[in-house]
């Protein structure tokens, strides 16, 4: 196993147990944290990339913004690692934030080859730019989304087609959560769903895309690359429009007993998701996809 793998898996695995308390955990996930960001640029820079054939047809989408695309560099590396090998590789920017390719960092430029490009885009859709520009160029291909911020294994890949080959139509996804309901079946906040990471499979669960999520653009709702409307109802939340798109396409989803993602620690850097979370922006979105599709989603 190398370095990588050893780190990302062993994160993975301290995930919350029931009935174990939270300070089991939490210093063994600062050591893992600290040393993997420690160690693992160092790995990434120095170690050769794997080669072999391509998987026809998986593309990798993920987008960036500046106050993390200096570490950007370190999540292409682990793709460029993967057992099963992309097809390609695509970073969206926004050219609000860098108006040129020379305003992109250098380690990315330089790593940029047949499978990995940088594409600038017009205007600024935020977290949307993560699938939605793939979503339109290849409807019909396999779209492995990831986000900006975490060191993957280097099997990630392998391990969702195989869960897509038993899965076929199936989205499948790393993370994600269980929704919960009250009694009279109204969902309850966000902040009330419970994780799951052991192999859920079904309609009532709600993934995080970040995590590495595979799906076919063609297979969700139609009104998935609707920019206009993702941005009215969902601003700041990719995962909301993309969970609400595949519940009005009646697809299941597919959670790998994966765990915990290991974060790429970003100084200085607020989230989307502390935004969301913290301001309960979540719930606010969550209602609004409702109360529009209201005559089709519970």
């Amino acid at each position: 196993m190398n370095i990588l793998n050893l780190f990302a898996k062993s994160y993975g695995l301290l995930r919350n147990y029931k009935g174990i308390p939270l300070w089991v955990f939490t210093p063994l996930r600062r050591f893992i944290r600290y040393w993997a960001n420690k160690l693992l640029p160092l790995y990434l820079r120095r170690t050769a990339v794997r080669e072999g054939a391509p998987k026809e047809g998986v593309i990798i989408s993920l987008t960036s913004f500046p106050a993390r695309i200096q570490n950007v560099w370190q999540v292409v590396e682990c793709m460029f690692r993967q057992t099963c090998r992309p097809y390609k590789i695509i970073l969206w920017l926004s050219r609000d934030q860098f108006p040129t390719r020379e305003s992109v960092p250098e380690s990315l430029r330089i790593r940029e080859n047949g499978v990995f490009e940088i594409r600038l885009v017009d205007g600024d859709i935020r977290s949307h730019k993560k699938y939605h520009y793939a979503a339109k160029e290849y409807p019909d291909s396999w779209i492995f989304l990831i986000d900006d911020d975490i060191y993957y294994p280097t099997d990630i890949i392998e391990r969702s087609w195989r869960a897509h080959i038993e899965n076929p139509r199936a989205v499948i996804a790393n993370y994600g959560y269980s929704i919960a309901y009250d009694e009279d079946g109204s969902c309850l906040s966000y902040s009330r769903w419970k994780p799951c990471h052991i192999g859920a499979k079904g309609k009532g669960l709600f993934f995080g895309s970040g995590g590495g999520t595979l799906l076919k653009p063609s297979l969700l709702y139609k009104d998935l690359t609707d920019i206009e409307l993702a941005l009215k109802l969902t601003p700041l939340a990719d995962d909301i429009w993309l969970n609400a798109m595949c519940q009005l396409a009646h697809l299941d989803i597919v959670i790998l007993p994966y765990g915990l993602p290991l974060p790429v620690e970003n100084r200085g850097n607020i989230t989307l998701s502390s935004v969301n979370n913290g301001e309960s922006k979540n719930d606010e979105q969550l209602d609004r996809v409702r109360r529009y599709y209201s005559h089709k989603i519970p």
